[in-house]
């Protein structure tokens, strides 16, 4: 025994020197300006990863490589323009924006605990959340069960832009949340013309303005627009409902629940599939210890138990069985990972998510498409590619109809228009949610709205924000503040022998919020 937790001791030892490791090359990194670089946990490894370029490194050598090869060097080139400004962006969504915290500052890697992220230690703190249940007599045809939530600060801080937003599915339970105003970010095009029009798009834009905003003079000229985005930090049962309320019990087993009576908690267990100290009979009699289970059919038994377990025994009891358990921690562990739609990759836990908000009903975009309040989440930056997409088409199809076309169609190896516009029966009229399509209009009754273009298309229109973002990092354009944005590069010169000018033209001014839970 005294040698087992020798070698135990030495095991952690081993691990918690490569972490100092770790983040004393972290910190060295910092102070040289690759704030861009942030150190993660993969398993029990930690590994440096690269937000410019989306790379893992497993160790210094490799990190090192990759910091002086080419590809990092372009991405760099770019960022330095456009990310590491003196106006950064606010967020860190892992894959663009990142935090521009010093050394000291920094924050601890993001981990898993058993294979479920660190952050499901919090979800279900409701401590963390301050429930108002609404007031008949000051809300209108209000519903005595409506909750919204506010801030627990002992001075919470409102101004005159925040914003309540209604029927959000917050660790399931539909709430009113509190978005607070964060700041503006300007869209603008830098455009080609003929004559004084409009033939063409060459650089597409979102410049990060800040809370100050932009002047009195500017707003008067520059529409605001009908959508915003909204921010949250993210976590495996935002704007969806669970595998379980408290996934507390799947995370760790106390001594109570995996020893019986005064038994020795570091003692080895025997291997069983149930536990005799169970209180519940019902459980016990439904998996009990005499039966034989051979280990080729062990995975489909243990989800077959997790599929017997009631749900309301899930939430009243601890579950003790050691081989649900850890079904239960696979399938938390996928459930709790969110794939981003625009770009394809993760949303980790703990990192920038964002919605899409329409200002005109103060409703998300996915709350005419679901009436439970659920929602889907996206990279910030790629919620801000997907607005500067819609932009686009929504100005691809005015030059188009300027130039006095009904009917335009998908040109096939020509430049023309930068192929911004497709048949005009897959145009673009207002920003919308790229899952599920929906705007957030009104609806009336149990109807929701419907699809309007098939997912072949709306893939394609993936693989546009794609390609616009890779030309703009070969070729961003130079601004005063951080932005992020599109390029599209002309494929064929003009051979009317006419002169072809470029204007710069502010198009929108785009709010972002941020809900603190």
């Amino acid at each position: 025994m005294a040698e087992r937790k020798e070698l135990v001791l030495q095991k952690t030892s081993i691990i918690s020197l490569k972490e100092q490791l770790a983040r004393t090359t972290l910190k060295n990194l910092r102070l040289q300006g690759h704030t861009y670089i942030e150190l993660r946990e993969d398993g029990k490894r930690f590994v440096f990863f690269c937000t410019l370029c989306l790379a893992p490194c497993y160790s210094d050598t490799i990190l090192l490589g990759h910091l002086n090869g080419n590809l990092h060097k372009e991405r760099l080139s770019c960022a330095r323009i456009t990310l590491l400004g003196p106006n950064p962006w606010p967020f860190n969504d892992g894959v663009l924006f990142f935090d521009s915290l010093t050394a000291e500052e920094e924050k601890p890697p993001i981990s898993d605990a058993e294979g479920v992220p660190a952050s499901l230690l919090h979800c279900s703190d409701d401590n963390r959340l301050a429930i108002v249940h609404y007031d008949k007599n000051t809300t209108g045809g209000s519903d005595g069960d409506n909750q919204h939530v506010v801030d627990t600060d002992d001075e919470p801080r409102h101004c005159a832009d925040d914003l309540l937003i209604s029927g959000v599915l917050i660790k399931e339970r539909t709430l009113d949340v509190e978005a607070r105003f964060i700041g503006f970010g300007r869209i603008a095009a830098r455009l080609f013309e003929k004559k004084g029009r409009s033939t063409g798009i060459d650089k597409l834009w979102c410049e990060w303005l800040g809370d100050e905003g932009p002047s009195e003079e500017e707003k008067a000229v520059v529409p605001e627009h009908d959508f915003a985005i909204v921010t949250f930090s993210y976590f495996y049962n935002l704007g969806r409902l669970g595998l379980l309320d408290n996934p507390r019990r799947l995370l760790t087993s106390s001594p109570s629940v995996e020893s019986g009576n005064g038994e020795d908690s570091g003692r080895k267990r025997k291997k069983s599939f149930s536990d005799p100290e169970d209180t519940s009979e019902s459980l016990c009699n439904q998996y009990d210890s005499s039966e034989e289970v051979s280990s080729a059919r062990n995975s489909n038994s243990s989800r077959a138990l997790v599929a017997e377990y009631d749900d309301h025994l899930m939430n009243k009891r601890v579950i003790k069985n050691r081989t649900v358990r850890r079904e239960l921690r696979k399938q938390q562990r996928i459930f709790s990972e969110r794939i981003c739609e625009v770009c394809k990759q993760k949303i980790l836990p703990g990192k920038d998510a964002a919605a899409i908000l329409n200002m005109k009903t103060g409703k998300l975009a996915c709350s005419s498409r679901n009436l439970l309040g659920a929602f889907h989440l996206f990279h910030v930056s790629c919620v801000v590619h997907w607005f500067l997409f819609c932009e686009t088409e929504i100005l691809g199809s005015k030059i188009v109809s300027g130039k006095g076309k009904k009917r335009c169609r998908k040109q096939h190896g020509s430049g023309k228009l930068n192929e911004l516009v497709n048949d005009v029966s897959w145009q673009i009229f207002s920003v919308f949610c790229p899952e599920c399509q929906g705007t957030g209009i009104n609806i009336e009754g149990n109807e929701i709205e419907r699809d309007t273009f098939p997912l072949s298309q709306t893939w394609r229109f993936q693989v546009k924000v794609s390609e616009g973002r890779k030309a703009w990092v070969k070729n961003p354009e130079k601004l005063k503040n951080c932005s992020t944005g599109f390029h599209f590069p002309q494929q064929e010169e003009d051979s009317s022998g006419q002169v072809q000018e470029e204007r710069v033209q502010s198009m929108k001014l785009v709010r972002f919020y941020r809900v603190e839970l």
